[in-house]
């Protein structure tokens, strides 16, 4: 019996290897997929939870984008795609004419410049004035001072550099959906390689199918009646080879059940996760679109030929200012 029972062990050696290949499938399932989906739950749950501090806390939706990156996207694959986002955020175009200080101040030089300038024209009776004794002409005339100190504070205004917005907790324009970039594939498939795991469960099917027929082939291939003496033995180890074949198909078909509902599971949840994530990100900004910004480039081209206007207008006075000294 115990010469039967080892040349029996020798001829399933499939049924061993068979599941072998299914213990190690199943080992890898769990740590390549399973415990980072959980890590990636943590990480998602985590983000999530910080964002909605950040717009309770936040006043008439003011964000600081370097907080949102240092607490909240400080993981490097959702590091990367909160750089990418960002590129997409830009300051409201009204928000920059009423607190950038810049179209206002331009506006109130301009005016100062022509009040002043007629002023000292008709007072030095239309002679040129030269820049350089302004102080001592408008000394004796209040009026004069009180609009050359408006003017040079207005000036003053116009030429300080604004605070960089990047670095201020303002409000912000989205010109693409946070769905572009925090994408189910970007976020899930990618890192948990869900298209790989996901024939898993139709590979642990095979296997098991495989283990039958191994079985099947092995047992009849081993099978001999010539001998009435062993046929009996013959018999009963090819009915104990058969059914530890089915037991293994069975354990691997099993497996495969359990496999495919545990990955869609996860992936449900995670992709609801991400779903959340897209939905905060997106309350946190305002929508936006390219018009805004073609409209912010007319301004400001606009601005600029002003300005090499008031640049040419001076030379020319300074022209014939240096003409009139000669």
């Amino acid at each position: 019996m115990t010469s039967l029972s080892q040349t029996w062990f020798l001829q399933q050696w499939h049924l061993v290897l068979v599941l072998g290949l299914i213990a190690l499938i199943a080992l890898n399932f769990v740590a390549r997929f399973a415990i980072p989906a959980l890590k990636l739950k943590s990480t998602l749950g985590n983000a999530l939870t910080k964002l909605s501090r950040l717009k309770a806390a936040s006043i008439d939706g003011a964000i600081d984008l370097e907080v949102v990156q240092a607490e909240v996207m400080n993981e490097p694959r959702l590091a990367h795609l909160w750089a990418q986002y960002a590129h997409c955020l830009h300051v409201p175009w009204d928000d920059i004419k009423a607190s950038s200080g810049l179209a206002a101040p331009q506006q109130r030089v301009r005016v100062l410049s022509e009040l002043f300038f007629n002023a000292m024209k008709a007072k030095s009776g239309g002679a040129v004035v030269d820049l350089s004794d302004i102080e001592r002409q408008v000394a004796d005339d209040p009026q004069l001072s009180i609009l050359w100190a408006e003017y040079s504070e207005a000036l003053d205004k116009r030429n300080q550099s604004p605070e960089p917005v990047s670095t201020r907790a303002r409000r912000w324009r989205a010109s693409a959906l946070a769905e572009t970039f925090f994408s189910d594939y970007a976020l899930v498939d990618s890192p948990l390689r869900s298209d790989f795991y996901k024939h898993v469960p139709g590979i642990l099917t095979g296997l098991g199918i495989i283990g039958t027929f191994s079985g099947l082939i092995t047992g009849l291939i081993h099978f001999d009646v010539s001998d009435p003496a062993t046929t009996q033995n013959q018999l009963s180890l090819l009915v104990q080879s058969v059914g530890q074949a089915f037991f293994v198909s069975a354990l691997a078909i099993a497996l495969a059940m359990v496999f495919t509902w545990v990955e869609k599971a996860i992936l449900s949840a995670r992709y609801a996760q991400v779903e959340s994530l897209q939905h905060m990100i997106d309350s946190l900004f305002e929508a936006g679109s390219g018009q805004e910004n073609l409209e912010r480039l007319v301004v400001a081209t606009e601005a600029q030929v002003a300005a090499m206007q008031d640049m040419l207008d001076e030379l020319r006075r300074t022209t014939s200012y240096l003409a009139s000294m000669k």
